[in-house]
């Protein structure tokens, strides 16, 4: 299955406009990116963007990043990673896309830091944090429908233990097909297999929230 790609970002203080331009400046003096600045993009004032092109990639096609300010987020400026290609796999694992994160954004930040007396760093979520997770309860209801499941083949006995565990779980969210998905696989089901099983389990959540 694909890695789930961490949200990586930069918290800092003052202008956040003040630091794109400073880190797009860097980019630009160091001769290894094409530099684009977008101010107020999309027609939104306060959010800004900076389009950092790596000339030379050694591995991945047309490879670089993007510093994204967005108005709702105080103190923070997100990291982005994109390529045309990734290589060798398309799209990337989490240890290549944190690895090339580091090493694109890594080193400005360095120089910005070092400019500037701060101390600013890339947040970047560990891998285990980013797999879905249940409440408590819901947790104990599918962990029981799991363990009892035929997983070549679930018997109808099985299929009740599942609807019992989308009746009786108590969420504020909705969990996505895709979490679903991965926390069936987790549990020895084919991909195959979860996601026919995720795609009934978001039939039956919109039909227990209508009922």
């Amino acid at each position: 299955m694909r890695d789930y790609l961490p949200p990586i970002h930069i918290n800092v203080t003052g202008s956040l406009r003040g630091f794109l331009k400073s880190m797009a400046n860097i980019a630009e003096k160091s001769g290894a990116f094409t530099v684009d600045q977008e101010l107020d993009a999309f027609g939104t004032s306060g959010c800004d963007v900076v389009n950092l092109r790596l000339i030379k990639s050694p591995q991945h096609r047309g490879l670089g990043g993007q510093l994204i300010v967005q108005p709702e987020r105080k103190n923070s400026v997100a990291v982005e990673i994109r390529a045309e290609r990734w290589s060798p796999d398309d799209p990337p694992t989490y240890e290549t896309y944190v690895a090339e994160g580091r090493a694109l954004i890594g080193p400005l930040l360095s120089a910005y830091n070092r400019e500037f007396g701060t101390r600013y760093r890339m947040t970047i979520p560990a891998k285990c944090k980013l797999q879905p997770k249940l409440p408590p309860q819901s947790a104990k209801l599918f962990r029981r429908f799991a363990a009892l499941s035929n997983k070549s083949g679930l018997h109808w006995l099985d299929w009740r233990r599942f609807y019992e565990f989308v009746r009786d779980s108590r969420m504020r969210r909705r969990l996505a097909d895709e979490d679903m998905v991965r926390l069936l696989v987790k549990e020895g089901f084919s991909e195959q297999h979860a996601r026919h099983i995720a795609e009934i389990y978001g039939h039956l959540r919109e039909f227990k929230q209508l009922a």
